[in-house]
């Protein structure tokens, strides 16, 4: 008897503890009086949005991974930790289809029609392994693949591999005039030149960035990648696609997006930025994110962002110029 009412009494202290942790409702911040070896703290960066995040320099590989870690662990009673590696540090994190328009309905309608075209496609529908009883559920799958693949969308690109995410700091995407349709990626690199002559470089040109987002954990899973709380929908695109779309496989590829309701109608495009849930930003130079990265065929943009030869899903996108006739949603191409 004794040690079934201990049992009880366990059992009730984790309901107890489950109570709790649905109670978190906002991510929790790195706080700027961290003492991780190979890691100083900055300054805060204030958003346009208003969230102010501790900016950390890191020096060693060992401090970015337990200053990860910190933001992880604060955060496991609230959601996943996601990580986007920018060259720069912007003013809000707003998705591409919002970043050039200040009206969200006529850019909105334009994509859902697209949307609509691939999911009335009998070819990629099969391709995709689309449902045919879940509309809504076809609609985010395809919006998702759609932005992993260099179409404008409601989503923001992220990752759950942190040395992916070093890889996207340390190159910028390089659009030839000539031939205006291409991309490819170009190696940053500390300008010695005009550090040698006395010039004092900008923190853009020797500093990437890995910003950290708290998503929060969903309150409706369909089990196919897609994960849905009040406010965030997240895929997990390597659930939602099938392998032949080979390049989130690659990156670790996840895209999240603000749920916004029709309260945040007056909002417009603000209520898309994402930059509210950054948590915390870590601050590299790209030299030693270099060192650190090395020459390894895994972090290398013929890995990252496979040739149509290898990712067959992307070589059947580029094929459907009917389908992305509207020059505003090309699939972007690489060389």
């Amino acid at each position: 008897m004794a040690d079934k009412n201990r049992y009880k009494i366990n059992f009730r202290g984790k309901e107890k503890s489950k109570r709790a942790i649905r109670r978190i409702t906002s991510p929790k911040v790195l706080p700027t009086t961290l003492t991780i070896n190979g890691t100083r703290y900055i300054e805060n960066y204030q958003f346009s949005c208003g969230n102010s995040v501790p900016i950390y320099e890191v020096l060693t590989v060992h401090g970015f991974t337990q200053l990860i870690g910190h933001a992880k662990f604060n955060n496991q009673s609230y959601g996943n930790i996601y990580y986007r590696g920018e060259c720069k540090i912007h003013d809000s994190l707003k998705p591409s289809l919002f970043r050039t328009v200040k009206k969200i309905d006529p850019a909105n309608i334009r994509l859902m029609s697209l949307v609509q075209k691939v999911i009335n496609d009998e070819r990629m529908k099969n391709e995709l392994k689309l449902s045919q009883n879940d509309f809504e559920t076809d609609k985010v799958k395809v919006e998702g693949m759609l932005q992993h693949y260099g179409v404008p969308t409601r989503f923001i690109d992220v990752v759950d591999n942190h040395w992916v995410a070093l890889w996207m700091g340390l190159n910028k995407a390089d659009k030839p005039k000539q031939i205006c349709q291409y991309y490819h990626y170009i190696e940053r690199q500390v300008p010695l030149i005009e550090l040698a002559d006395g010039r004092i470089a900008c923190d853009d040109e020797i500093f990437q960035y890995v910003l950290l987002l708290a998503v929060p954990f969903s309150n409706h899973r369909t089990f196919t990648g897609i994960q849905i709380s009040n406010n965030y929908i997240e895929v997990d695109l390597r659930q939602a696609l099938p392998s032949i779309f080979l390049r989130p496989h690659a990156q670790h590829g996840l895209v999240i997006r603000r749920k916004v309701h029709d309260t945040d109608a007056s909002k417009g495009v603000e209520a898309y930025d994402l930059a509210p849930i950054v948590v915390g930003i870590i601050k590299i130079r790209i030299d030693r994110v270099k060192q650190w990265i090395g020459t390894g065929e895994l972090l290398t943009q013929n890995n990252l962002f496979p040739p149509p030869a290898y990712d067959y899903g992307y070589d059947l996108l580029l094929k459907r110029s009917d389908l992305f006739d509207d020059s505003v949603f090309e699939i972007a191409r690489y060389i």
